[in-house]
């Protein structure tokens, strides 16, 4: 179950009776992110699927990536919806994390994000996907919701940090952010 980077010697933890014990929050626990795309462009005889960010959303996009890696909260893998507004959104996050871009995620129900979710096992996660399908998991996954005006309308950009348990499917919010907050 666990691979060589939970091995007592390379991890901190130590052995207890010839094997040993890993802390709940080691096995249970990660930093998960939800993001909503930045904003895209729309028109007439563009297919949904192949939209692509807007130059403002380009720029929020920037804003974001940036924002994560200040205040901490740099993803360690990202889950990307095959869409092109979710790819460009990620590669303008200039983010430094492995990436996988899942076709199961255009558009999926709150439910299929969050079985892509709990197979995953990393430090931090980054879910970059669709409304209304993160937003409803961001409000089912936060066990308080935050104050924000925009939480449960979740603009595009829209960013929940969560300390997520793997058990209870669940999250504390870390913060929560649109990139409207971050125009100075």
């Amino acid at each position: 179950m666990f691979g060589a980077a939970c091995l007592p010697c390379e991890c901190g933890i130590p052995k207890t009776g010839g094997a040993f014990s890993l802390p709940h929050a080691a096995v249970f626990k990660m930093n998960l992110i939800l993001m909503r795309h930045t904003q895209a462009e729309w028109g007439f005889g563009i297919e949904d699927h192949e939209r692509a960010i807007s130059a403002k959303g380009l720029a929020e996009a920037g804003r974001l990536g940036l924002w994560l890696t200040e205040n901490y909260h740099p993803p360690s893998h990202a889950l990307i919806s095959n869409a092109n507004r979710t790819r460009q959104t990620f590669a303008a996050l200039n983010l430094t994390c492995t990436a996988a871009v899942l076709p199961e995620l255009y558009l999926a129900p709150s439910e299929g994000l969050l079985l892509a979710v709990q197979n995953r096992e990393t430090d931090c996660l980054l879910v970059l996907a669709h409304n209304p399908g993160i937003a409803e998991l961001a409000v089912e996954m936060a066990t308080q919701a935050p104050t924000h005006p925009r939480f449960y309308d979740y603009p595009p950009g829209a960013t929940l940090v969560l300390d997520y348990d793997f058990k209870t499917t669940a999250g504390r919010v870390i913060n929560f952010i649109t990139p409207d907050d971050l125009l100075t």
